[in-house]
C-alpha cells in the first residue's frame, strides 16, 4: 500500500463542499495548511501569506493555473479569503474568519423530533459556581512585545516585508539552478567570448564530451555552465600550450646535438686559418702581404 500512498493526503470537508463547491472546500484547506506554516497573523486576527508563483502553482499541481485561479476567485467572491496577484507573479493571501454557518452548521435533528403543537423551550444550564475559564495561549506577536521603532513608524511590518524578500530572492536564485544532462551545449555567448582569450572554437569542442562527463558525475546544479565551460576551456588551453612549448624546447636541442659534428668541423677550420695568418706574418721574406 506504501506505494500507491506516496505522500500525505489532503482534507475534503463535506459541508463545505456541500456549501462552498468541491474544489472551493478542498482549495480552502491547502490555503489553511499552508498558511500555519509560512503565514503570518494580523492585529485583526486574520492570516496573511505571500507565496512566489511558482510555489502558488505548486499548492495544487494537479490543477492546471486556471482551475486553480478560478477557484481562488470564487472563495474571494464568498468571502473565505483575499487575494492580490503582484507585478512580480507572487500572490499575497489574506484568510478571513469563515462565517459561523459555514463554518459551524447548527444542529436541527431535535427540533424535527418535537410535536409541531408544542413550542420548543430553550433550557440553560444551572451551575452553583461559574465555570472555569479556558487557558489563553499567547501567540507569537503577542510574546514578542512591542514592535521597535528604530527612529520611525515601521515595526514588525518591515521586518515581515524584508523576510518575505529574501525569501522570494532564494526561491527565484533555486529555480535558476539547472543540472548538467547529456547533450549539454554552451550558448552563443560563450562562443562570442572565446576571440577575447585567443581560443579556437575547434578546440574548445574538443573539450566539451570530457566536461559534461564529469559534472554529470558530481551530480551539481549552477545557475550558468557557460562560466564553469570557459573556465575549464582556458585551464586546457594553457596546458596545451605549455605543452607545446616543452615540446619545442625539446626539439631545438635535439637538432642541435645531431649538429654538433659541422660546429666541430667549422671551429678547426678557423683555426687552420688563423695559423696559416700568423705564420705568413712571422714570414719576414715573404713581402707579398
Amino acid at each position: 500500500m506504501s506505494d500507491w500512498l506516496p505522500e500525505a493526503p489532503l482534507l475534503f470537508y463535506p459541508s463545505l463542499a456541500h456549501r462552498l463547491g468541491s474544489d472551493e472546500a478542498l482549495l480552502l484547506y491547502i490555503y489553511t495548511d499552508y498558511s500555519r506554516l509560512a503565514g503570518m497573523k494580523a492585529d485583526d486576527g486574520c492570516v496573511e501569506c505571500i507565496l512566489p508563483h511558482s510555489r502558488w502553482l505548486q499548492l495544487a499541481g494537479f490543477w492546471s493555473e486556471e482551475r486553480l485561479r478560478t477557484a481562488t476567485e470564487s472563495l474571494e467572491r464568498q468571502g473565505c479569503l483575499q487575494a492580490n496577484l503582484s507585478q512580480g507573479g507572487s500572490v499575497r493571501l489574506r484568510l478571513l474568519p469563515l462565517p459561523q454557518q459555514v463554518s459551524e452548521p447548527a444542529p436541527e435533528a431535535h427540533a424535527d423530533s418535537r410535536p409541531p403543537s408544542q413550542p420548543a423551550v430553550q433550557q440553560l444550564p444551572v451551575y452553583d459556581a461559574p465555570p472555569p475559564r479556558p487557558a489563553r495561549r499567547e501567540t507569537m506577536m503577542q510574546r514578542k512585545g512591542p514592535a521597535p521603532t528604530f527612529g520611525g513608524s515601521i515595526g514588525w511590518r518591515r521586518h515581515k516585508d524584508e523576510l518575505q524578500a529574501i525569501f522570494e530572492q532564494a526561491e527565484e536564485r533555486n529555480q535558476q539552478l539547472q543540472s548538467m544532462f547529456l547533450g549539454w551545449e554552451p550558448s552563443d555567448m560563450f562562443h562570442a567570448m572565446l576571440p577575447r582569450h585567443s581560443i579556437p572554437a575547434e578546440f574548445a569542442s574538443g573539450c566539451l564530451d570530457e566536461f559534461v562527463l564529469y559534472w554529470l558525475d558530481k551530480d551539481r546544479k549552477e545557475s550558468n555552465w557557460d562560466q564553469k565551460f570557459l573556465a575549464w576551456v582556458k585551464r586546457e588551453w594553457v596546458k596545451k600550450q605549455t605543452r607545446d612549448a616543452r615540446e619545442q624546447r625539446y626539439e631545438q636541442e635535439r637538432q642541435s646535438v645531431v649538429t654538433g659534428g659541422s660546429d666541430e668541423n667549422t671551429r678547426r677550420d678557423s683555426r687552420e686559418k688563423r695559423k696559416r695568418i700568423t705564420a705568413a706574418i712571422m714570414d719576414i721574406k715573404d713581402t707579398d702581404w
